[in-house]
């Protein structure tokens, strides 16, 4: 009789064991929200970085449009909408790298651009704004109505890790958020340890590094939540991501245990 309740037992007890082992192995569903602390509430961030702008520095590289009055002065420097910088499948070159290269302004190490008809200007140190500005001085010296806009080519994120789709992407807003970056990845993976993201920055001649937490509304205010440009952005594994890879195994492992045990006692009962 004791035998008998004693093999009834190790049946569930190896079932209870493998309950324990799942619960312990499963990850939260608030380890995987975003901004965990505002479910149900509100806050009034007091953002500690002001709006970025882009300081133009030598090497980069800058789609420059200028819109006027003479269609021969608009053709030069809008290929894209006067048709002259279409691939062959018909696509337009600004959206592709190549195209970005061949068609944007680079920056030389002097701080200039060179336009044609208006030739050099000089850039480094100037926001965007204030490059659209100091270029529509210069086209005002030639032409009366004059429109200009600048944008950034090279403005590139990199994002790593614990994301769908890592790689490198380009940004040509005007803010761009650390949300921002990892959705262009498609999101972190349920693997990723979104209390510990870890970003890389260049600083002038040397490299700053910031460890962000995703689940926390202190990022909101924190260094790293604005992006800028080459920033490199490494979604961090959890620490469960082995027990969760291997996990498919340890339940097939477990259940077959399970059925032996409960087809020995089967058997030990006639």
């Amino acid at each position: 009789m004791f035998m008998n309740r004693l093999n009834f037992k190790m049946p569930v007890r190896w079932f209870l064991l493998a309950l324990i082992v799942l619960q312990v192995g499963c990850r939260s569903h608030k380890d995987l929200t975003y901004l965990k602390d505002l479910e149900g509430q509100s806050i009034t961030a007091s953002r500690s970085v002001s709006y970025y702008q882009h300081k133009i520095k030598s090497n980069d590289n800058l789609y420059v449009s200028i819109i006027s009055t003479n269609p021969e002065l608009d053709e030069i420097y809008n290929p894209a909408t006067a048709g002259n910088a279409r691939t062959n499948s018909g696509t337009n070159a600004w959206s592709t790298a190549p195209g970005q290269f061949v068609f944007g302004y680079m920056v030389d190490v002097e701080g200039n651009i060179t336009l044609p008809t208006f030739g050099k200007i000089h850039l480094t140190g100037l926001t965007i704004p204030e490059a659209e500005k100091e270029i529509e001085s210069k086209a005002r010296q030639y032409l009366k109505d004059v429109a200009v806009k600048v944008r950034l080519l090279n403005y590139k994120v990199t994002v790593l890790g614990e994301v769908l789709n890592p790689g490198v992407y380009y940004n040509y807003n005007s803010v761009f958020t650390i949300f921002d970056a990892i959705s262009m990845a498609n999101g972190a993976k349920n693997t990723g340890a979104l209390n510990n993201v870890l970003l890389i920055r260049e600083k002038g001649n040397s490299i700053q590094t910031y460890k962000l937490n995703l689940n926390n509304s202190d990022l909101l205010t924190s260094q790293g939540f604005n992006i800028l440009p080459n920033d490199v952005i490494v979604v961090q594994p959890a620490a469960f991501k082995n027990f969760e890879l291997r996990l498919p195994i340890y339940t097939v492992v477990l259940s077959s245990i399970t059925t032996f045990l409960l087809v020995l006692n089967f058997l030990q009962g006639k």
